[in-house]
């Protein structure tokens, strides 16, 4: 049986970097490709380049009506008008989540690692640590999430920021536009109406602007990508590290003994 290669395991690195097929290897000798391999062996042992990825946490639509499939009668446009973004949690909560994502890269000291170009080089001795504290961050977020947004505050963040959006088209709209605003939102209506766009693969050139829930519609497809309940947008969080390889070509013409060593090969980088 043969396990896959995980790209997260350092003890599973692949020896080679994968060279473009645009570019030629630079190693033209067996004493060269001896002394490169040799060494990455000892930077491996010294330890290993690492990427950090955190996405997935700010979630937010831009709302232009100037540049929408809505025809320019529709809409009374005033002559200060700007296009809005609508973040879906407020200033306080997005500060707290950066505040926590934040605390992640801040496991990176020093005494463990040092700055790279493209996130880190991260001393062998710690490389248990880091997995420990990846994996106790990931809980901490995800505890501090289930505090603050569950028993129904996510969907009414979400409304709140639907609503708004909405109720800026409504502002917008002339009386020559032949649409109807309804009095209440609904999630149930906005998720029947997200249902319907996914069974019907709807583009923004398909909603029709002459139909009377038009600002509806709009305004369901704008916030598509939005997850409507929490454990949805948990499980878009990505809070991922992968350990990165080098091109044997980058280790002909050096020596790399020390942790120095390898800092000087990433600055050269």
């Amino acid at each position: 049986m043969v396990n896959k290669r995980d790209s997260n395991d350092p003890r599973q690195l692949s020896l080679f970097g994968e060279i473009p097929s645009s570019s030629n290897p630079s190693i033209a000798t067996f004493p060269e490709f001896d002394q490169a391999l040799n060494n990455l062996i000892k930077l491996s042992d010294l330890g290993a380049f690492i990427e950090i990825n955190i996405q997935g946490f700010e979630k937010s639509y831009t709302l232009n009506l100037s540049e929408s499939i809505i025809p320019k009668d529709f809409l009374k446009i005033p002559k200060n008008y700007s296009p809005i973004t609508v973040q879906l949690f407020s200033h306080d909560l997005r500060n707290e989540l950066k505040k926590l994502t934040y605390e992640i890269k801040a496991f990176f000291t020093p005494r463990n690692s040092f700055k790279t170009p493209f996130g880190y080089f991260l001393f062998r001795s710690d490389f248990s640590n880091w997995k420990l504290f990846l994996s106790s961050k990931k809980d901490e977020i995800n505890e501090f999430l289930n505090k603050e947004l569950s028993g129904g505050i996510y969907g009414k963040y979400f409304l709140e920021h639907f609503t708004r959006g909405y109720e800026f088209i409504d502002s917008l709209s002339d009386i020559t536009a032949p649409w109807e605003f309804r009095k209440k939102l609904l999630l149930k209506d906005i998720q029947e109406y997200r249902k319907q766009m996914r069974k019907n693969n709807t583009t923004l050139s398909a909603l029709k602007h002459t139909e009377l829930d038009f600002p509806f519609s709009l305004m369901v497809f704008k916030t598509m990508h939005i997850p409507m309940v929490l454990h949805q947008y948990q499980s878009q969080l990505q809070i991922h590290s992968r350990f990165k390889t080098i091109h044997l070509e980058y280790l002909i013409d050096r020596d790399i003994n020390t942790i120095e060593d390898i800092r000087k090969l990433a600055d050269s980088l």
